[in-house]
């Protein structure tokens, strides 16, 4: 049945993973280095002439992961008929955010960093959408648990 609450928080990850392709997980800003946003696809420079120009397949395993996500949360709305496929693909695509947040905060924030010489701002939507999903998928794998033992104790014979 789609009628589950899980469904519903799966359909929230589901719309927060193409989300991240439209906002910036954080920002490079000072007046000698540069402006510099960092999307999910790539490293935009702000300014007219940027000092540092970065390769086109730089972000390119934070794209990787990003679908993957995507793929995981929709297969995982269709399969409500196996509900232990379920909580697996629930466990994965739980996996693939906190690698992402890992991915954004140990690699990619300390390599731009390093390269541009400015802290970054995380004050953003794009962080949160992967701390949301993540929180999405912990509530929907709860429900689908609590799904699957109510209909084991129905077949139970009494």
């Amino acid at each position: 049945m789609l009628q589950r609450i899980q469904s519903v928080y799966l359909a929230v990850v589901a719309l927060a993973c193409p989300l991240l392709f439209f906002f910036p997980l954080a920002k490079y800003y000072n007046d000698l280095h540069g402006n510099y946003k960092f999307f999910i696809y790539g490293i935009r420079c702000m300014d007219p002439e940027p000092k540092i120009h970065f390769s086109t397949f730089f972000t390119s395993p934070l794209i990787f992961l990003a679908i993957a996500s995507f793929i995981f949360a929709v297969v995982t709305i269709f399969s409500f008929r196996n509900r232990m496929r379920q909580i697996r693909l629930c466990a994965f695509n739980l996996i693939t955010n906190i690698v992402l947040i890992m991915v954004v905060f140990f690699f990619y924030a300390t390599r731009i960093q390093s390269m541009t010489g400015i802290e970054p701002d995380y004050n953003f939507i794009g962080m949160g959408l992967p701390l949301l999903s993540i929180v999405m998928l912990i509530l929907s794998n709860r429900a689908i648990r609590k799904d699957e033992s109510l209909v084991k104790s129905a077949d139970r014979l009494r």
